[in-house]
């Protein structure tokens, strides 16, 4: 009996052991970093961001589903994916086209659906256990296009569950889009194609897209974007919410200050 009681004390007191030693490794910013963590400064610890908490959920026992744009599919993403450093939940859909006939194949609508959640931006807190979140997506039409939209979608912390909201596209082949969240206002700064460029070719031409962000706090309304049209940054160098046009009295009615101010 008494050999029983050390060995189930020795057991108790490795496994203290091994925690400690485990805690010590990520007992600093630097190694917290490394795990995709929140540094504590206070506690000194390591915290899981919520963000991380949400892809975990999502990326297991909770996948999302998707509405595809501009039809009635409904995707399950439900498979995780690493592309260039990026996390990635995926779905794939396939329908059938034509029937085989005659020696003949089946004709097949087929494609992948890619949402980054490295690269979501939270747009509210859990006040209420409820919260928003954006993030963009990928259409893959395996031929026709690679798509990039921006999705608006609620996370229940309670259940779990996300839905997807509403989604904007961006456009074709574009690349470098980021999030930034503003008061009430999201931009999206990516890079998009010129006329002038191939879609084989790495866009060049920078594009800011403003989406306002409607029914966020409004009991009983389904959370949207809605598109505005805004001041691009270029034309505010000074950074005092004014256009610089309007110091030397230059501005002109003809010019688009939507689009990128020209060099």
């Amino acid at each position: 009996m008494h050999k029983r009681f050390n060995q189930i004390l020795f057991v108790i007191v490795f496994a203290v052991a091994i925690f400690y030693f485990v805690q010590s490794k990520i007992n600093s910013a630097e190694e917290c970093a490394k795990i995709a963590g929140v540094w504590n400064e206070v506690e000194q610890t390591c915290e899981q961001s919520l963000e991380q908490v949400i892809y975990e959920n999502l990326a297991a026992a909770y996948p999302i589903t998707i509405s595809y744009p501009q039809s009635d599919k409904k995707i399950v993403l439900d498979k995780q994916h690493l592309v260039e450093n990026s996390f990635y939940l995926r779905g794939h859909y396939q329908e059938i086209i034509e029937q085989a006939v005659d020696g003949k194949e089946a004709l097949y609508d087929r494609g992948s659906l890619y949402l980054n959640m490295s690269k979501m931006v939270l747009l509210t807190r859990p006040e209420t256990g409820l919260l928003y979140f954006a993030a963009p997506f990928v259409v893959n039409t395996a031929g026709s296009g690679v798509f990039v939209y921006i999705g608006l979608f609620s996370y229940d912390l309670q259940s779990k569950e996300s839905e997807h909201l509403d989604s904007v596209l961006l456009g074709d082949r574009i690349r470098e889009e980021k999030i930034n969240l503003l008061d009430k206002l999201i931009r999206v700064d990516f890079l998009a194609h010129t006329k002038e460029q191939a879609y084989a070719d790495y866009p060049s031409d920078p594009v800011e897209k403003y989406l306002q962000l409607l029914n966020l706090s409004q009991p009983g309304e389904k959370a949207k974007f809605k598109q505005v049209k805004r001041m691009h940054s270029s034309w505010d160098k000074d950074q005092d919410g004014s256009n610089d046009c309007e110091a030397d009295g230059s501005c002109d009615h003809t010019v688009d200050y939507s689009k990128v101010r020209p060099e």
